[in-house]
């Protein structure tokens, strides 16, 4: 009912607006004005009306968000909470778990973490039984679990590409095979956070951008088998984000100069959305049911501009890569907490990168090598 709510207030405008017109044939665009403002004020109200209904439906309900510690995933975990369900997250390392759950219980929220690694079918079978267990059931399961490894194709591994897929391939495979049964039960929802990267292959992703496609073709192939089930299924394609993933990305070959385009890139304001604003959306259209949902424009544009000219955007990826910083005599892997450049350069990195830090403070993300471990972002709205 609630995605057909403005739709219909809109609907009952116009229709209104069209009855006042045949009435009055000759009516002045100012005698228009007082139906404008009666118009907005009724999608005003459709809109606080919808709102209020989202959090209705959404208290005590059950939601497992796997790779739910820290960036986007603790950011969904909050929302999911803010509006009254209860929260099980999972991460497969312990005391950023025991971190994120005392975070979330800070707020109010009734939250549980489970430690695991969705990569193992036995382990991921478990979450979905244990999560149910201590939720008293299950309504959600975001598939949000994910690795990142940025370099060049020759310093990735087979062993770095099976990893991808593991984690975001069959993590979200096992998950979901666990979970339909009690999802169709309560008739509930099916979440996978898949990648523009697994719709525009980006250089020097290649382990990433294959396990998303593959992710994305489950979630999309999982939905086109889900009516009569009773369970939602919704394919989330975000762009990029401020999440202060570039704080945990494992970067080979040149560490530093690696470091340097990934995290310009994934903190661009203009071109970059917020994990609050994303994840506000992902919650909403779960709740409405969406089946498919792109988070920026530029994600979208993108896809457009692929579908229509696909030999385009693989040239200007094949550009993309030229530029990028080429494999050294001497190979090396940092990880993002180390890899940033010190001295002026790095100084500078940092502060175009502000907005991207400011977030991986707030999201449990690897402090860098020397600080303190990041707080549980009480200080957040």
């Amino acid at each position: 009912m609630i995605r057909w709510t403005v739709p219909a207030a809109l609907a009952a405008g116009r229709w209104a607006l069209s009855r006042h017109r045949r009435r009055r044939p000759r009516a002045r665009p100012v005698d228009l004005v007082p139906w404008a403002v009666a118009g907005a004020a009724l999608g005003v109200c459709a809109s606080t009306l919808t709102e209020r209904r989202r959090a209705t439906l959404l208290r005590g309900r059950a939601v497992l968000v796997t790779g739910g510690t820290r960036g986007l995933g603790l950011r969904i975990a909050r929302e999911f909470g803010a509006y009254g369900a209860s929260v099980a997250v999972c991460g497969r390392d312990r005391e950023r778990l025991d971190r994120a759950v005392a975070g979330l219980a800070g707020r109010g929220i009734r939250a549980h973490g489970i430690q695991c690694d969705v990569a193992d079918p036995e382990q991921a079978r478990s979450l979905v039984e244990e999560a149910a267990e201590r939720l008293g059931g299950l309504d959600v399961v975001v598939n949000n679990a994910g690795v990142l490894r940025v370099g060049p194709r020759e310093t990735m591994t087979t062993a770095d590409v099976e990893e991808a897929m593991a984690v975001m391939f069959w993590g979200p495979y096992h998950v979901a095979r666990a979970a339909w049964g009690r999802l169709s039960e309560s008739r509930g929802s099916l979440v996978t956070i898949t990648s523009i990267g697994g719709q525009l292959a980006a250089p020097h992703l290649l382990p990433y951008a294959c396990a998303k496609a593959a992710q994305a073709k489950l979630s999309e192939a999982l939905a086109a088998e889900s009516l009569g089930s009773g369970v939602r299924v919704t394919t989330v394609v975000p762009g990029l984000m401020r999440t202060g993933s570039h704080r945990g990305v494992v970067f080979s070959g040149a560490p530093e100069r690696e470091y340097d385009w990934f995290a310009l890139c994934a903190g661009l304001p203009l071109l970059s959305m917020s994990a609050e604003r994303a994840a506000r959306r992902i919650v909403r259209a779960t709740v409405r049911g969406h089946g498919y949902v792109v988070l920026t424009p530029a994600a979208r544009l993108g896809m457009a501009v692929h579908g229509l000219a696909p030999g385009l955007t693989q040239r200007a990826a094949s550009l993309a890569g030229w530029l990028l910083p080429a494999v050294p005599p001497e190979p090396e892997e940092r990880p993002g907490t180390e890899a940033a450049v010190q001295g002026v350069p790095g100084q500078v990195v940092h502060a175009l990168t502000a907005l991207n830090e400011d977030a991986a403070r707030r999201l449990n993300q690897p402090s860098r090598a020397g600080t303190a471990p990041p707080g549980d972002g009480a200080r957040e709205p």
